[in-house]
């Protein structure tokens, strides 16, 4: 599970590549600027949570500042893997 939490970030940048890939090879190539906005938003999402699950850094005003970054939804989804991957050693820093 800790692999997976480390990863989610990946996973998420993959899934937006495959928003951008699929529609151009099942339509002739055709695609329009809703089907790319949206995998460009998917994909810098999960570049942005992969940052941020992996930064060992945690305080209050750097949640506040990866909450904006990240839109609302995603940055739970992060934080809850960031928690599971680095749970013992987030709170040994804060000690």
């Amino acid at each position: 599970m800790k692999e997976f939490a480390k990863n989610i970030g990946v996973l998420v940048m993959i899934i937006g590549v495959l928003i951008l890939v699929i529609p151009f090879l099942t339509q002739d190539g055709v695609t329009n600027n809703t089907t790319l906005a949206i995998g460009l938003l998917v994909v810098i999402e999960g570049f942005l949570g992969h940052i941020f699950v992996n930064n060992l850094k945690d305080s209050k005003t750097g949640n506040i500042v990866w909450l904006i970054a990240l839109l609302v939804v995603p940055f739970f989804i992060f934080l809850f893997a960031k928690k599971a991957a680095y749970g013992e050693e987030l709170k040994e820093l804060k000690s």
